[in-house]
């Protein structure tokens, strides 16, 4: 889809040639809390995994997944510049890069097509106070992979270290009843696009974009304790084995379970969960979802609208009433947005071949987002380091997606932080 017009550059920024800001009546956005899955309301999370406790086994804590690291990312001093002959395409640079803070996943990793990288979150969503030591990645499967759903990379970063990391399955405890009527609790795969999470608390938040048109249900947001990783034995298939007492998780040796979820039920228009991230540059901390849109009509326009914090991250952590809502003019394509001080920061994309985009925007009458700097193809979610770097991290998520015989579709499957 072709970039909005634009007027002429004040002060190095483009400014949108047509407006249209408009702040929305928050009463109309609000969540449902579940503590169990949709599929089967009588049996709720916390009491499938008491039942799960005595095979699952004890829960292991994030600091510990963090510490059994078994993959090694590539540190990214320089980006990556074109060789070769036209017609072959690359990555380009990202403007405004912080030095030092750049890598790019193992070779497997960098080129498979069945997993794509999505959201990103670190320390500082947590805590309000550290430094980013620990990114939290989020992946959705793919093509032959489809049916694993999402995982969780956590990766260990420093600007002068190794960058290793290791991939989690995330999964959906269940319970349903056998042939014999006799109840059987379990574990799966999540069917979830995870574009955007984030980590507040103990607990990481997952935006679900998914919609039961059966039902009809728009669902939300997903909650993971990142206290309760398992460990389970490494083999096909997911989930309980015949014998009972081992589970598998699609060669994965660790889970995160779900263990609280959101669901839209809001008077508006149904708004998509495409990214989350935390706030808190407000008068408390909140969880800030944005919207993934493409289609121009101003009535559609891509939205933003925040949910406050009620407890430290508690699994009923989130207030159900939002307390902000307003659209984005020309606020398409929108992958990330988080809040620093007044501003917003946006990342837009332009598909598999074209650059995308930071932006700013500020929530005033006629506002529209303004032109920040260029970021590589195919950028995903933010998420702001406020301990004193000030870094903006995001992702890419294209492996030359457009086949292995098409040179000119570049890899871009960088993460990296940018200055604001």
């Amino acid at each position: 889809m072709a970039a909005a017009p634009f007027a002429a550059a004040a002060g190095g920024l483009l400014i949108p040639a047509t407006a249209g800001a408009a702040p929305l009546p928050a009463s109309g956005y609000r969540l449902t809390g579940r503590d169990h899955p949709l599929f089967a309301p009588r049996y709720p999370y916390e009491g499938v995994m008491r039942r799960l406790a005595p095979d699952l086994g004890p829960a292991v804590p994030l600091t510990a997944v963090a510490a059994s690291a078994n993959r090694t990312a590539e540190r990214v001093p320089q980006w990556p510049r074109p060789s070769g002959n036209p017609p072959y395409r690359f990555d380009v640079s990202p403007q405004r890069r912080l030095a030092g803070h750049a890598f790019r996943w193992d070779p497997n990793d960098f080129v498979t097509k069945r997993w794509r990288p999505q959201g990103i979150t670190q320390d500082y969503d947590g805590d309000g106070a550290s430094p980013a030591k620990t990114l939290l990645v989020s992946w959705y499967a793919r093509g032959s992979a489809r049916n694993q759903g999402a995982r969780l990379t956590v990766v260990n970063w420093s600007q002068t270290g190794a960058i290793t990391y290791r991939h989690v399955l995330l999964v959906e405890p269940f319970s349903e009843r056998d042939d014999q009527d006799e109840l059987r609790d379990d574990i799966g795969a999540t069917d979830i696009h995870a574009g955007g999470i984030a980590w507040y608390g103990n607990h990481l938040y997952v935006a679900d974009s998914g919609y039961l048109a059966a039902r009809p249900i728009r669902v939300g947001i997903r909650v993971f304790d990142l206290r309760r990783f398992f460990k389970v034995a490494r083999g096909p298939g997911v989930g309980r084995q015949p014998d009972g007492r081992t589970f598998h998780a699609h060669r994965y040796e660790y889970v995160l379970p779900q263990i609280y979820g959101y669901n839209w039920s809001g008077s508006a228009r149904d708004l998509t969960f495409s990214q989350v991230s935390v706030d808190r540059t407000a008068s408390g901390p909140g969880l800030l979802v944005s919207e993934y849109a493409t289609d121009r009509r101003p009535r559609l326009a891509p939205r933003l609208v925040r949910w406050p914090f009620l407890t430290a991250g508690g699994p009923d952590g989130l207030s159900p009433q939002a307390e902000w809502a307003a659209t984005v003019p020309q606020g398409l394509r929108t992958q990330g947005a988080v809040k620093v001080g007044s501003t917003y920061y946006l990342t837009t994309s332009k598909g598999s071949r074209r650059p995308g985009a930071l932006r700013t925007w500020r929530d005033a009458a006629g506002a529209t987002p303004r032109h920040r700097s260029r970021l590589n193809i195919g950028c995903e979610d933010l998420s702001y380091d406020g301990s004193g770097s000030g870094a903006l991290w995001t992702l890419g998520e294209y492996a030359n997606d457009e086949g292995e015989d098409d040179l000119r579709a570049p890899f871009s499957r960088y993460v990296y932080a940018v200055q604001p």
